[in-house]
Parts: C-alpha cells; sequence; structure tokens
C-alpha cells in the first residue's frame, strides 16, 4: 500500500467516525425516545408507531408507584385517572397487542429502576396464545436493547437513522410525523374514533365475528405454558409489589366470538386454573371484570368488538383500585356460570342508533 493510498484510506474512516460520533452525540443529546431522560429541554414526543421504543424510557425515568399495563384497549387511560384512583404519581405503559412475553420484558424494565407499589395488569385471553415467547410482531418489533440496564448494546438506537431523523426534526422543531406531546397521555386514542353500536356493527359479520380480527386460536396448555413463563415469576420475584390481574370486560359480542370458534370451554378452563396458580400469592389478586353486562352489553360504550370508550378505561381502574370484583376459587366458578348464562340471553341489537363520540 502506498503511502497516498493508506492516507486516504485513514482520512476516509476517520471521516467514517467522525460522521457516526456525531450521530451517536446528536442522538444522545436530543433522545427522541427519551431513554437517558425525560423530554425537559423540548415537548416530549410521543409516535404512536413507536410505542415499543418508547415506553422503556419512560419505565426507567418516570416517577410513579403505580404501573398500568395492558393492550391497545387501555391506551386511552390518563395517569392522573390511574393517580386518583390508586393513589400517588402512575404511568400508563399499555402497547398495541402485547403479548405475554412482551408484558415480561416491559415489567422487567420498569423493576430495573423501580419497585412499585402496584402493578395493574390488563390481560388479554389473546397476550397468552402462541408459543410462550411469542410476539405480535404486527404491531413492530420489539427492542429488546432498550429494555435492559445495558448502555453498551444501546448503539442500534444511537446509530439509528430513524432516531437522527427524529432527533433532527426536534432540533428543528419540524412536525413531520404524527406525533403527541402530552405526558399525561401518550397513547390516548378515543378522540380520533367513534364510538357506538353504529360504529361496532358497522360491516360486522355476526355469523363470522372474528373475520376482522382473526384472532388465533388458543389452547389450555399454551395458556399455562406462556403464564408460567411469563406472568407467574413476576409475581414470585416481588413479593412487596402488589399485582391486580384484570380480566376486562369485553363486548358480548367477544363472547359470541368464542362461542362461534369453540373457545369459551378453553377461556373460562384457563380462568379456573389462574385462579388456583395465583391462589398461594398474598400479592397477586385476580379482578374480573366480564359479568359486568351493564358495560359488556352496552355496545354503545364500545368502538368494536374489543375497544371501549375512555369512561370504561377508568371505571376498571376504579374498580380494581377499590379492591372490588376480586375472583378466587370460592367464587371462580359462579362467575363462569352466570356469564354463561348472559350469553345464552343476550342478542345482538339491530343495526342503527347514534353512535357516542369524543
Amino acid at each position: 500500500m502506498t503511502p497516498r493510498w493508506r492516507a486516504w484510506c485513514l482520512s476516509v474512516l476517520g471521516a467514517v467516525v467522525v460522521a457516526l460520533a456525531a450521530v451517536v452525540a446528536i442522538n444522545a443529546l436530543v433522545d427522541p425516545f427519551q431513554q437517558y431522560r425525560l423530554a425537559t429541554s423540548h415537548p416530549p414526543r410521543f409516535y404512536k408507531l413507536h410505542h415499543r421504543f418508547i415506553n422503556p424510557g419512560i419505565a426507567k425515568n418516570a416517577s410513579y408507584d403505580t404501573v398500568l399495563v395492558g393492550s391497545s384497549i387501555m391506551e386511552s387511560t390518563r395517569n392522573d385517572t390511574i393517580a386518583d384512583a390508586c393513589g400517588g404519581p402512575a404511568v400508563n405503559l399499555s402497547m398495541p397487542a402485547i403479548s405475554a412475553s412482551e408484558i415480561r420484558v416491559l415489567l422487567g424494565a420498569v423493576f430495573l429502576a423501580h419497585e412499585p407499589r402496584r402493578v395493574v395488569v390488563v390481560l388479554d385471553f389473546n397476550a397468552l396464545a402462541g408459543a410462550p415467547d411469542a410476539r405480535q410482531e404486527d404491531s413492530g418489533p420489539l427492542p429488546s436493547y432498550l429494555y435492559d440496564a445495558n448502555v453498551f448494546d444501546d448503539l442500534p438506537y444511537l446509530l439509528s437513522g430513524v432516531v437522527l431523523r427524529k432527533s433532527l426534526s426536534v432540533l428543528m422543531n419540524r412536525r413531520d410525523e404524527e406525533f403527541t406531546t402530552d405526558a399525561n397521555a401518550p397513547w390516548y386514542w378515543a378522540d380520533r374514533v367513534a364510538f357506538g353500536r353504529t360504529e361496532v356493527l358497522r360491516g360486522l359479520d355476526l355469523h363470522d365475528l372474528n373475520a376482522r380480527f382473526r384472532q388465533p386460536a388458543r389452547t389450555l396448555p399454551g395458556m399455562r405454558a406462556s403464564f408460567e413463563r411469563n406472568i407467574l415469576p413476576l409475581l414470585r420475584a416481588h413479593p412487596h409489589t402488589h399485582f391486580d390481574l384484570v380480566w376486562p370486560p369485553y363486548s358480548m359480542l367477544v363472547w359470541l366470538d368464542f362461542r362461534q370458534r369453540n373457545q369459551l370451554d378453553v377461556t373460562f378452563a384457563f380462568k379456573r386454573y389462574m385462579t388456583q396458580a395465583v391462589s398461594a400469592l398474598p400479592n397477586a389478586r385476580i379482578v374480573d371484570l366480564q359479568g359486568h353486562d351493564e358495560i359488556t352489553g352496552n355496545l354503545d360504550l364500545y368502538r368494536d368488538l374489543y375497544h371501549f370508550a375512555p369512561q370504561v378505561d377508568a371505571w376498571i381502574v376504579a374498580r380494581t383500585c377499590a379492591n372490588l370484583d376480586g375472583e378466587d376459587a370460592s367464587n371462580v366458578e359462579r362467575y363462569e356460570r352466570d356469564l354463561r348464562a348472559k350469553l345464552v340471553a343476550w342478542r345482538p341489537p339491530a343495526e342503527g342508533g347514534v353512535a357516542w363520540t369524543r
């Protein structure tokens, strides 16, 4: 190699190193996903497609006593709503289509930085479908390197061109992508949709209720394996934190869908299993809100089969933190009988009516 060629190679290498160092410096300084600090020098930006990149930073850097974790059905719960119901500062870390394995990883990030007084986990049955480590990649990948305590594996974040574009947008005060800035309700979506019977029934095939969501079939061994891999170890590892495992008030159409797909028996069998699995844990409690037909039978409170209006979110948190609707071995079979009877008696309403909007 000639001296001139060697000098050229070194200059190119030096330029690359300087450029990469500049990218790292900008991304670390601006930190658009709040991995190292909560945003103070500029309004925070919560990008709706980047829950899984932003939530670990909130988990590590926010101040809270109570954590709410759930899927998109709980995203429209404001932090101060949780705080008012449960006492003390609170944070909502819900993510769309969250799987049980993602709940484990997310709460792992929480416990790296905090020992919260209370953790409210709103469980979806579908979060326990598939293999124990299954993730809902259709809602975006989970960057596991952001959920641990090792800053030396953060280079994919610090060198990311996507992150750099967001950092430059912050520095230049550009709004070239959709985001919200409300740290009290970063993932709130209820103001962008309509609720009501008409919305729920629009285009819905009552003879194939799963056609829209295409939820997978579940098995009892699979659900148990997922629970024992992802949820049960968390309860055992953190005895000083109170865990509420909440069954949310799905609309009656969901239960009708379960009946159509032969998923009723496995669902109730798993609920019975879970009461046994947590019965010996003094720091865990099951909350079952699925028999409240004043909610589940009123389609004006929903936007589709699964997603309900924000006042239902607030109702869920209020009843949970008031220690109501507990389910254990003494009443789980009665809860099941009551819900089965309500499903037999319930009939979907005729399409029509006025949609409730907010």
